[in-house]
């Protein structure tokens, strides 16, 4: 069947991504986050350039590009750029404007209930330090992220040494009581790590799961007593917009004290910053692939 007729007609995985991605706020989320960040769609293989240009939300037109590219999922890079219109613009660290902080839970979805647990310690964490109306969950497929909007940090702090430095000593922090966690629930498999990189790619809110049926979705702190893995199903999934609610600023205290305590990213001795393995083989290391 060609890619015109399996649009036209679809069957199995290609209708469900048709029915998903061309409802109204399903694009208009995905357009709002994505603004500025460089995408990934990815399926039977990944797929980052249009031509010599880096695939971004301007160029992306849904849903029709993910059927023709057998797409069920879009990611973007946790740093947001200026400008991207070369393949080096990416690669530019003085085109980057801001990067987002976060922590990932990944977890299986049966031990659901222990990562809304770990959500919970992370959150009030982020309150200790003063960072509380910047903050929302993403779930996932399996597992969960924390975030902080990137631009609840000021403007001379919105790069990924701030932004690493926060997430890593968030997760430092947490440790004790995600270890207690893990025991309580018997979630053995449980992990809570600080994937942020140069190019570092995450989930875009609204995009379904690579491997299972559901949908990444947003809620605040304030709806974890709430989470039901149901709000994730496809056609009746519940997601807060509100996610894009900030503080300018609300998050500097807590990165310039990171900072100080655990340093910027780490880059390997006797290493420059380089060009990272093919994003396929990162996001099959992330997600546990290999």
């Amino acid at each position: 069947m060609s890619d015109l007729s399996r649009y036209l007609e679809g069957d199995g995985d290609d209708q469900l991504v048709r029915s998903h991605y061309s409802r109204h706020d399903v694009r208009s989320e995905i357009t709002r986050f994505s603004r500025g960040r460089w995408l990934a769609l990815a399926g039977e293989r990944w797929i980052r350039h249009l031509g010599r240009v880096p695939l971004t939300v301007d160029s992306l037109r849904l849903p029709g590009i993910l059927l023709a590219t057998r797409t069920r999922s879009i990611y973007a890079t946790t740093s947001v750029y200026r400008r991207l219109r070369t393949r080096d613009d990416p690669y530019d660290d003085s085109n980057v404007v801001a990067v987002t902080p976060y922590l990932d839970i990944d977890n299986d979805l049966d031990a659901w209930r222990s990562t809304i647990e770990v959500a919970r310690v992370i959150t009030e964490e982020l309150e200790r330090l003063g960072v509380v109306r910047s903050v929302y969950i993403l779930w996932s497929g399996n597992g969960a992220h924390v975030r902080v909007h990137e631009l609840a940090l000021s403007r001379e702090l919105r790069d990924l040494d701030h932004a690493w430095a926060l997430a890593e000593y968030l997760r430092i922090r947490v440790g004790a009581r995600v270890a207690e966690i893990r025991a309580r629930f018997g979630a053995p498999g449980m992990k809570v790590e600080n994937q942020l990189k140069p190019r570092s790619l995450f989930t875009v809110p609204l995009s379904l799961h690579r491997r299972v049926d559901r949908v990444a979705v947003c809620f605040r702190p304030d709806d974890l007593d709430d989470f039901d893995p149901s709000w994730t199903s496809p056609g009746q999934f519940r997601h807060d917009p509100s996610w894009d609610e900030h503080v300018v600023g609300e998050a500097d205290g807590a990165a310039t004290a990171a900072l100080e305590a655990v340093g910027g990213y780490p880059i390997p001795m006797g290493r420059t910053r380089r060009r990272e393995p093919p994003v396929d083989e990162m996001v099959r290391k992330w997600n546990g692939l290999d």
